[in-house]
């Protein structure tokens, strides 16, 4: 095997750092599979979700992307959940490396007398501001009425229908305007139309969406971002694979997690697999991200329920006059009878020595507080370190190239060098020297997908690229196996695997 082969024709496929090797191990061990607890990051506000709560999503997008996805002419959308699913897009624009999203619990409701995909939504009647709890009434000539009825913390509104056939529409403000998050894909007629707006958003990349495309189809390439536990602001930030724009996956809180097709029609998702490109892409960010100290990422989050009405505010305020020292995160927000709070200490402490010390400055501020008192007090907690569960090697995906003869000694122990400084990101290669001048090759995914296919093809491709390449002037070719063209197939026919 020449020169060239050993180091596998460029950078491509080089061999990675012992950092690199480490890391992505580690990275994959915490890969998110789908809907995944997740560490945010956080600074001091004073939110009041029952009155108004402010959302920021932060997305950024890989900089040696941007110009290969703007030039294919994607835009950057975001769609808003409403009864159980995603069917219009709030938003979709243009976008640079860093985008930020910021909106309110603010809607409205309208009528529509066309639901068609691919087309902008198009309100037929006033759009009227709602609040939860309240009703708006499609009156019998068509005019929607303003808002009636008592606001709550239902997390419903409603359109009381006495006009007929009509689809039901709700915007909601982003930013500062309104723009629709969902249309009924089959129209009332007559009777009350529930409405629940749900803060989870679907964030993808579509070069045929825009602000206001009624979606149908399924969405390739997505991420879900669930705020509905936490007012606290959350990034993401897209990778797309290196060959293929538009095709890629996405990090959140130092994990990669990998892209969904959303199901318009069931509300499901399913995964999409990334290419090892893509996922190397993916890993290498993170590493780089994590060359530079990063604090302690453990968080206490508590949560107490109090007796009285304004009990509950009163302590949140309380609570943000009398931040402890030592702690870097202080938030509090308050619905009802309930506060919640995400607190993270200002030192890197040992993870038992940092929940004592968070729910200590926690319970004395609460003890000190002279209102009234609390029933209940419960704490949680996020982020604490813990050496993940390994990864089951598919022997379905394991192969053998039983022996390999070279001309002589030194073209052997180069070879056996180059197959092993194959392993890298998400392959594992290894080769030993038999009987000075013959090699046997051991091979593998370290991280299966379960599609045997594809994992073989996978880990084959590198392989038959090294074996069967173009020779260069110096360096001799293998005896065994004989040259053949550069293809998986005739690599497939050397090789045996573990478990068919």
């Amino acid at each position: 095997m020449n020169a060239a082969r050993d180091s596998l024709r460029g950078d491509e496929l080089r061999s990675p750092t012992i950092l690199e090797m480490f890391a992505i191990d580690r990275l994959w061990k915490e890969l998110s599979w789908g809907e995944q607890p997740h560490k945010r990051t956080t600074s001091v506000h004073f939110i009041d979700i029952q009155l108004m709560s402010t959302y920021t999503l932060t997305v950024n997008v890989h900089s040696d992307d941007l110009a290969r996805l703007k030039k294919a002419g994607y835009k950057l959308c975001i769609a808003k959940q409403v009864n159980g699913k995603y069917n219009v897009v709030w938003s979709g624009k243009e976008f640079i490396v860093k985008n930020t999203f910021r909106w309110d619990s603010e809607f409205q409701v309208f009528g529509s007398q066309t639901f068609e995909g691919g087309l902008l939504v198009e309100s037929e009647t006033e759009e009227r501001d709602i609040k939860f709890g309240e009703t708006c009434t499609l009156d019998e000539y068509g005019s929607m009425r303003p808002a009636h009825g008592n606001s709550n913390a239902s997390g419903e509104f409603y359109v009381e229908n006495n006009y007929g056939s009509m689809h039901i529409g709700v915007n909601a403000r982003l930013g500062t305007q309104f723009s629709a998050i969902y249309l009924s894909d089959q129209p009332f007629y007559t009777g009350k139309a529930d409405l629940t707006p749900v803060e989870k958003v679907l964030v993808w990349f579509d070069m045929r969406s825009q602000t206001g495309t009624m979606l149908v189809k399924a969405i390739t390439d997505t991420i879900e971002v669930n705020f509905t536990g936490s007012a606290a602001p959350q990034t993401v930030k897209y990778a797309s694979d290196p060959l293929t724009p538009g095709k890629g996956g996405w990090t959140r809180a130092e994990q990669i997690v990998l892209s969904s097709t959303y199901h318009i029609d069931t509300d499901t998702f399913s995964l999409e697999k990334p290419s090892m490109a893509c996922l190397a892409k993916l890993a290498a960010d993170l590493i780089e991200s994590q060359k530079y100290p990063q604090p302690n990422n453990l968080a206490v989050s508590a949560l107490a329920e109090f007796h009285e009405p304004g009990a509950a505010q009163q302590f949140a305020q309380y609570a943000l006059e009398h931040q402890p020292d030592g702690v870097r995160t202080w938030e509090f927000t308050h619905s009802g009878h309930i506060v919640e709070s995400k607190l993270k200490a200002q030192k890197d402490l040992q993870d038992d020595l940092a929940v004592r010390f968070l729910q200590d400055a926690y319970l004395g501020v609460l003890y000190s507080f002279q209102g009234s008192k609390y029933k209940r007090l419960s704490f949680e907690i996020h982020g604490r370190n813990s050496t993940p569960p390994g990864i089951a090697q598919d022997l379905r995906s394991t192969g053998t190239l039983q022996l390999v003869e070279y001309r002589n000694k030194d073209k052997a122990r180069q070879a056996a060098k180059g197959i092993t400084d194959m392993s890298g990101y998400a392959l594992q290669y290894e080769a030993t020297v038999v009987k000075d001048t013959g090699v046997t090759m051991l091979f593998w995914p370290k991280f299966a997908t379960g599609d045997v296919a594809f994992d073989r093809n996978a880990i084959v491709d590198p392989l038959a690229t090294a074996l069967f390449g173009e020779d260069s002037e110096e360096g001799e070719p293998a005896k065994y196996p004989p040259r053949s063209p550069k293809t998986r197939e005739a690599m497939m026919t050397l090789l045996k695997w573990l478990k068919d």
